[in-house]
């Protein structure tokens, strides 16, 4: 195999994780979903090779598992994992948002303040789609946790949030997510007035309840096997 081949391959392959990985933290992929690698092959326009590879790395940092039979799922975690799993989210992501507050650029609030925008009360009548709304919610989130400029803590909330986004479809049209609208502008409101204190308490509430929604109702939705949005979650990657 030449050298090109050999790069085209390997763009190829972090381009088809790299959207897995958003699949995973956006809940575009459900708890219990089989990934059936000639499907995403497809829809992915490549071969089946780049697919494999990309799921095999997300096994091994717990993103998926592999069955019995060969096949790669989501994984349907237990309500105690999950619980641990936000518990770890608020500890890793609290200190981010600290971190981010103390360094916050008038570049970062702005950028914010846009990602924002779509939740905002005055927009409330103008309804996302439901994936853009887990999208947008990701991208608020990861933008405010980038700001505080740690190589370490970033690849952590990620892997945390790849395990905890399946479960994300379960905030949606609940008074969860109208809460977030408000705890996002307290979170901005935080940064404006470099107060790390308050950015923490209204992140570590938000999560609390994101955490709390999607318990009460996770076993239930579990007894429905897995979920996806249209009932085929591939077309969810568009």
């Amino acid at each position: 195999m030449t050298e090109q081949p050999r790069k085209k391959r390997g763009s190829v392959q972090a381009a088809v994780l790299q959207r897995l990985q958003e699949g995973l933290m956006e809940g575009a992929l459900m708890p219990g979903q089989v990934i059936r690698v000639r499907q995403f092959a497809t829809f992915f326009e490549t071969s089946p090779m780049p697919v494999r590879d990309a799921l095999s790395q997300l096994v091994a940092v717990n993103a998926l598992e592999e069955m019995p039979n060969g096949s790669v799922r989501v994984p349907v975690l237990s309500e105690a994992r999950l619980r641990e799993l936000f518990e770890i989210r608020q500890v890793l992501e609290c200190r981010a948002a600290r971190a981010a507050c103390t360094r916050a650029t008038p570049a970062l609030i702005e950028s914010l303040k846009a990602l924002n925008a779509p939740f905002m009360p005055a927009e409330a009548e103008v309804r996302l789609p439901k994936l853009e709304a887990l999208r947008a919610n990701r991208n608020f989130h990861f933008t405010l946790y980038r700001g505080a400029g740690s190589e370490v803590l970033m690849p952590l909330i990620a892997s945390l949030w790849m395990q905890c986004g399946p479960t994300l479809h379960l905030t949606l049209e609940t008074p969860t997510a109208v809460a977030a609208r408000a705890r996002h502008q307290q979170i901005l409101e935080a940064l404006e007035a470099r107060d790390p204190e308050a950015i923490t308490e209204a992140l570590r509430a938000e999560i609390e309840e994101i955490a709390s929604t999607i318990l009460s109702g996770y076993a239930a939705a579990l007894t429905r096997g897995p979920l996806a949005y249209a009932g085929a979650g591939i077309d969810l990657f568009s």
